[in-house]
């Protein structure tokens, strides 16, 4: 069969899956009042084989290409004893984005399997050849994003592997999935935030999407525009998800290669309070009193290979006007080649960190903010 049409058989049966898992995680808020009541079957991943009430680590190994070792990704399944959602937490799909990937680290140990209703995947690292090269944006050994690359290509190169290997084994099982972010390396970023698709995946996937995103419990919800044909043109993790019917959102925590607390707390913390609201863990999720949507971004991108010096009296996080100065870039001698003003008035999002600049980076991104906060 072509892959094009595969693929496209593989949306309506997930399509379909989606809407039977839907009904079972509605009646698990019964289990979850009742636990015990309900037969919880071994849950299946890869190779791996959890039982009810049960917490497993272990591996899911990318094939070895022609030019490559293959590689693995890292993974914790907690089972819970009472039916429910599966939810899917992906950290690491950029190596260098550590806030997501230490909160992944800390998040199984504060979930008990007895009393959770339904399934948490966690993926600890996604992208474990960038992480250990310590790499921003691409892979090490064939410079690809793998944010860019979904759904993969079984045959491809490593990170297109590591892309398949997620869209099969990981997204295809999943009733939910949160693709967990940080600044990169050499970005900084503020405030933290969560997103989702406002147009892809149909009605029903975009409402749930919002439900998780604001659930997620931050101040700032980014909503991104468009949607996609086909699974081919859903080239962003989360945006795979939509298309293949799964509610998804993003998150953005931390910056600059830190792992501090004040960028990990937030992802946990949301994580619990998404696992709440879906009736998995007890309680109920703490939710912002009036999140600030924004609905458009405005980004900046340098037509200058040389050294990026940020304006010191310019941080992420504040609002900017229209043509405030955000810093300028030089060439390796000092000489200024460019001045980079705010191309619109919003929240300054990212805004580079380090000197490092290359033609095509994208070095400012701002919220444009709308005139009244929508909820």
């Amino acid at each position: 069969m072509h892959k094009s049409l595969l693929r496209r058989s593989l949306v309506l049966v997930h399509t379909f899956t989606t809407v039977i898992a839907t009904c079972v995680a509605i009646f698990s808020n019964v289990a979850v009042a009742q636990p015990g009541t309900l037969a919880v079957s071994p849950f299946e991943l890869a190779q791996l084989v959890v039982q009810p009430g049960d917490q497993l680590s272990g591996e899911i190994s990318v094939d070895a290409g022609p030019d490559d070792e293959g590689s693995f990704i890292p993974v914790t399944i907690t089972h819970g004893s009472n039916p429910g959602p599966v939810l899917t937490l992906i950290a690491g799909i950029h190596g260098s984005e550590y806030a997501p990937i230490m909160a992944m680290q800390r998040l199984p140990a504060l979930i008990d399997p007895n009393s959770l209703s339904g399934t948490l995947i966690v993926v600890r690292v996604a992208n474990i050849p960038a992480f250990q090269g310590r790499t921003i944006y691409f892979g090490p050994g064939d410079l690809k994003n793998l944010n860019r690359s979904f759904p993969g290509d079984a045959d491809g190169t490593i990170t297109e592997r590591i892309a398949d290997t997620l869209t099969q084994q990981v997204m295809m099982r999943s009733d939910y999935l949160i693709d967990i972010h940080a600044g990169d390396a050499n970005e900084s970023l503020r405030p933290s935030y969560s997103a989702y698709y406002a147009e892809a995946g149909g009605e029903s996937v975009v409402q749930e999407s919002r439900r998780i995103a604001v659930a997620f419990g931050l101040d700032t919800i980014v909503q991104f525009a468009g949607s996609y044909d086909s699974v081919e043109e859903a080239i962003y993790t989360s945006a795979q998800a939509v298309t293949l019917g799964i509610p998804a959102m993003d998150v953005e925590s931390g910056e600059l290669g830190k792992a501090d607390d004040p960028y990990v707390d937030p992802i946990t913390d949301g994580a619990l309070n998404v696992m709440r609201e879906l009736n998995m863990i007890a309680g109920e999720p703490d939710l912002p009193p009036n999140p600030l949507f924004i609905r458009d971004r405005a980004r900046v991108y340098s037509a200058h290979d040389g050294i990026w010096h940020a304006d010191a009296l310019v941080q992420t996080g504040d609002y900017v006007s229209e043509g405030a100065r955000l810093g300028k870039i030089t060439d390796y001698h000092g000489n200024e080649l460019e001045t980079i003003v705010a191309p619109a008035s919003g929240i300054l999002l990212i805004l580079f960190g380090t000197p490092p600049v290359n033609e095509g980076d994208n070095i400012v991104v701002i919220g444009r903010v709308a005139s009244q906060r929508d909820n």
